[in-house]
């Protein structure tokens, strides 16, 4: 950041109104550099000569060495470095392995005798340390720092590993933990593999390549049981190709229950009519609208909404009168106390739905058992992208909190490893235009009042997942944001007390993905930009 008296002014008045301690933040968030190059990255993880000294006196202190059993998937014993595999596994900082070559994964779990099994493929290689980590992750899971908090525990080994990877060391893929949703369109967690034999032994089939054995032995398998080292242990020989799930050109929905759409408003009737002239296009038959109406001042408002109640059975309207100003939490909660449907649909009033059969498509992921909460893609109104899902303990705006990911970016780009086109778990998506199950919504105790504008989202979704559930981003329910025109910004002295109240409050609830991060990111990314590129929370 460049030192002019513009930049001055604007951070003596971020000081006043925000206090040192945040200034002190969004100054270290401007320090990071906007652009770290893989090449860069790579060079400052090299793990150093004495560093792999260190991990072999180490391993030889240990009582218990689990023996890894190393797969090679390959027709040839050279590998693409011209070199033989036994000469490139001898260079590993672990010494308990044995080498196999079989030319396919059953092949070689029938020779394996290890606790656990490597699986490589042919022309790929491994860093020196990579055996060491998988070890030390085997012998103490406990200390194993994957991406993020993890509210649910593993008791006992990992049954499954898996790492980060490169290309021809030109470019990092830096994964998530595990994601049921990736893993059913991409097997990212093949590189580096390392499967518990007895699982492998169990979950493999005569001739099941890699991909189909690791997505067996994840189905078979607790969540908490398999295992992310956000570290790139493993060199792929071929040019990374983004694989992407094909939407179906149309959800099959086996029944169709009613689903209940809260849409608070205030005044904007232009802005609401189009979103409710949008949700009337839906392809979905059962749905009812309920508008909370929260201190309008127009009466063509309140002409409006005899009209549409007048003219739409299934759309009604409630009113909450909030003597203390816009509290979306209390207004939400209001208007779910009038719902029937079993499912939930929070739809802010400047929101503007594209697909037609949104509803089919976040309800076919909420009736899955696992899955409580569904997200969509949004847009400005320029084409670029507002939300494609949030990672918590990003900076952004909110300093930290979560952010809106892939914000800005054009609505036809795809982004880092497809993650804005890409279905996918999450840890919160934005209550703009979110379903969830209307019993999962009452288990958590619906939104935090204390929470009256910002976060209030990311708070639920957070109690959501710390209750076991999944939230899903499904980018093929598309949507218009228009964001926040009858709310304001946050210009006054007392909203931005209220918004650093607000902060502190999600940091004192949620310290502790605040302060591991996000399971759905990895510590190698920026926490301050939202776009996945590298920032300065790598690790040794």
């Amino acid at each position: 950041m460049k030192i002019t008296p513009y930049n001055l002014k604007k951070a003596v008045r971020y000081l006043k109104n925000y206090g040192f301690r945040e200034f002190w933040i969004r100054l270290r968030e401007k320090g990071e550099p906007e652009n770290i190059s893989y090449e860069d990255y790579r060079q400052k993880m090299v793990v150093s000569e004495e560093a792999l000294a260190a991990q072999r006196k180490q391993a030889d202190r240990w009582k218990e060495k689990p023996l890894l059993s190393c797969v090679i998937l390959v027709s040839s014993r050279e590998t693409s470095l011209g070199e033989t595999w036994e000469e490139q596994m001898k260079r590993q900082s672990y010494a308990s392995w044995e080498l196999l070559l079989a030319d396919t994964p059953d092949e070689g779990i029938e020779q394996a005798k290890g606790d656990y099994l490597v699986f490589v493929d042919e022309g790929d290689s491994l860093a020196p340390e990579a055996l060491y980590e998988l070890a030390v992750a085997i012998r103490e899971p406990n200390r194993v720092r994957q991406s993020g908090v993890h509210w649910q525990r593993s008791e006992g080994k990992p049954d499954l590993l898996y790492t980060d990877e490169d290309c021809q060391n030109r470019a990092g893929l830096f994964k998530p933990d595990y994601d049921p949703e990736w893993l059913a369109q991409e097997c990212y967690m093949k590189h580096l593999c390392c499967v518990r034999r007895e699982i492998a032994q169990e979950c493999s089939e005569p001739g099941m390549n890699l991909e189909s054995l690791v997505r067996a032995v994840a189905a078979s398998v607790p969540a908490e049981k398999i295992f992310h080292i956000p570290k790139v242990l493993y060199h792929c020989a071929m040019p990374y190709r983004m694989q992407l799930g094909q939407a179906e050109d149309r959800p099959v929905v086996a029944d169709t229950p009613l689903i209940s759409i809260i849409i608070p408003n205030k005044d904007e009737m232009d802005t609401l009519r189009t979103c409710i002239e949008s949700v009337k296009r839906s392809s979905y038959p059962a749905y009812e609208i309920i508008i909370v109406e929260n201190n309008s001042t127009r009466q063509d408002t309140f002409d409006y909404y005899e009209e549409l109640q007048s003219k739409n059975h299934n759309i009604s309207v409630v009113t909450c009168k909030l003597e203390q100003g816009f509290n979306y939490s209390f207004l939400n909660n209001y208007g779910v106390s009038f719902a029937k449907g079993k499912y939930l649909v929070f739809l802010n009033n400047d929101i503007e739905i594209i697909t037609t059969d949104w509803l089919e498509r976040m309800y076919a992921q909420c009736s899955r058992m696992d899955v409580a909460a569904c997200g969509a893609r949004l847009y400005y109104p320029d084409d670029t992208i507002q939300h494609a899902g949030i990672m918590v303990a990003v900076g952004g705006h909110a300093r930290g909190i979560g952010a809106n990911m892939c914000l800005g970016m054009p609505r036809q780009e795809c982004g880092y490893m497809g993650r804005a086109a890409r279905r996918q778990s999450m840890s919160a998506v934005t209550a703009a235009c979110m379903m969830m199950r209307t019993e999962v919504f009452h288990q958590v105790g619906g939104f935090t009042e204390e929470l009256a504008v910002a976060f209030n989202d990311v708070d639920l979704c957070l109690k959501v997942r710390k209750a076991g559930y999944r939230i899903v981003y499904e980018p093929a329910v598309e949507a218009y944001h228009y964001e926040s025109k009858s709310r304001g910004q946050e210009d006054t002295p007392e909203k931005v007390r209220r918004f650093q109240q607000e902060i502190e409050y999600m940091r004192t609830t949620w310290n502790d993905i605040m302060r591991e991060g996000d399971p759905y990111y990895n510590p190698n990314l920026t926490r301050v930009r939202s776009d996945y590129s590298l920032g300065g929370i790598s690790q040794k």
